[in-house]
């Protein structure tokens, strides 16, 4: 039987989404719904539920058509990844061009090319001639928490940017950019929504490769993080931990696409990850296309089960190289697919959220969760105990776990504060002017990709960028 998903034409700018359609297409690498061989229209395609599931499917398929750029633009921006070729240099020096291909295909265009495709979904279903159903509640809900990914990395690379939520041509290829706060107001009411709508159904645990209830309080956790909304964070997070169908796993079991960790994560028929292919070099004297700084690999203590677990050396030219190892397939069948989000950053977004709190330890605490990242790597419990220590622990933390993952590192500096100066400037002038020569504090947003502004008279670009 062939596998079908709805997908859009190719849409790279908000301008050009009178061009797009929804087709409902073959699709070899991803997930069998047994719809019949056909086209169908935009209308008709949320009629039923065969139709509505394919369209909605798309969403997980076009984010991985574009996922692996996501996390090496990013990877690279911050302090612990580094490309072997030259095609990212421009992100690890963070100055990225206004013509940036990376940054306006796939980052920008690509982007928007979900939010439409979710903005049709979200409309069609809500239009919809299909009776109410639990199918339909889910398919909506999930809809709305891709529109929410979406707009959470646009707004986090971007700063203020266009924010479509309809289908109208006219109106999306003329918006302005609307402030970074408004998108987040928008990203939690998807989410709260994507929420009641997917229910308690949590049919999907088995190989995780759909979104849950589960799925939405751990974006919503994150995104009342990066909010500074310490209670809902603390309480959304907390929600995923208590969840007996999730627990943390062996360090050598977590990137397998059954582990019990993963919350989400985006199916392939290979059972090879496009990380694994992103990140593990051919041989062991075979360049990895992406390897760890110097600063990062020093970060790890060789009691650390994650450095040797994690982490694999290999040797070209008598140079040595650390690549990141946490996919082990490269090529051929495996057993991994792209893990979006998992158990673990739920504990640290708990444990930052109580940090701020001021429970730094004790029973309840930040302690208490950053420790059982800690003892799960081999490592003993954190000497911690003040407030501002345990903001440094958690970051350090994070970085050495989420190192080479959907960007964490790059969001997590530009979001916090400066400890030097808190009030102007963020982490990442704390940590990457000491490492890049040519650092400046504008270049924590990307540039609003340079065609768009030709296009769309109303879009300003990003301080820095003006030549």
């Amino acid at each position: 039987m062939k596998k079908y998903i709805i997908n859009t034409l190719k849409c790279t700018s908000v301008s050009t989404f009178a061009i797009a359609l929804l087709l409902l297409v073959s699709c070899d690498d991803f997930v069998d719904i047994g719809a019949p061989e056909m086209q169908i229209g935009v209308e008709e395609a949320f009629n039923n539920e065969a139709s509505a599931t394919g369209a909605v499917l798309g969403l997980y398929a076009g984010l991985s058509a574009y996922d692996e750029h996501y996390v090496a633009c990013m990877e690279c921006s911050a302090d612990g990844v580094l490309p072997y070729t030259n095609g990212y240099g421009s992100f690890v020096s963070n100055a990225i061009p206004t013509n940036s291909y990376y940054s306006s295909y796939y980052l920008w265009g690509s982007t928007y090319n979900t939010v439409l495709q979710a903005n049709y979904a979200i409309n069609g279903l809500n239009e919809s001639k299909m009776p109410s159903s639990s199918v339909k509640s889910q398919l909506l809900g999930e809809a709305k928490f891709w529109r929410a990914f979406s707009y959470f990395y646009l707004v986090n690379m971007f700063g203020d940017v266009p924010m479509p939520l309809g289908t109208d041509v006219i109106e999306n290829a003329s918006l302005p950019r609307t402030a970074a706060s408004d998108v987040y107001d928008q990203i939690i009411t998807d989410l709260t929504d994507a929420k009641e709508l997917l229910g308690m159904d949590d049919r999907s645990l088995g190989d995780r490769v759909r979104v849950n209830q589960s799925g939405v309080s751990a974006l919503l956790a994150r995104v009342y993080l990066y909010r500074e909304d310490w209670v809902k964070a603390e309480s959304e997070s907390g929600l995923v931990i208590s969840n007996s169908a999730y627990e943390l796993s062996a360090l050598d079991e977590t990137f397998v696409n059954s582990c019990k960790e993963t919350i989400l994560q985006i199916a392939n028929t290979t059972g090879v990850s496009k990380f694994g292919e992103m990140y593990v070099p051919v041989s062991e004297q075979s360049m990895p296309s992406f390897y760890l700084t110097d600063n990062l690999f020093n970060s790890f203590s060789d009691d650390d089960l994650r450095k040797s677990m994690w982490i694999k050396q290999v040797t070209v030219n008598g140079q040595e190289f650390g690549t990141i190892f946490k996919y082990k397939v490269k090529s051929g069948t495996g057993n991994e697919y792209d893990i979006v989000m998992r158990l673990a950053e739920q504990y640290l977004i708990r444990a930052e959220a109580r940090a701020h709190l001021n429970r730094i330890t004790g029973a309840n605490s930040a302690e208490a969760d950053l420790n059982t990242i800690r003892n799960r790597a081999g490592l003993e419990n954190t000497d911690a105990s003040t407030q501002s220590a345990m903001f440094l622990a958690i970051e350090k933390e994070r970085n050495l776990e989420f190192f080479g993952e959907w960007g964490h590192r790059w969001l997590d500096l530009k979001r916090t504060p400066s400890i030097v100066d808190p009030t102007n400037k963020t982490r990442a002038d704390d940590v990457l002017s000491e490492n890049k020569p040519t650092w400046t504090s504008t270049a924590i947003l990307y540039p609003i990709p340079e065609s768009q502004i030709k296009i769309n008279t109303k879009l300003t670009q990003n301080p820095g960028y003006n030549n």
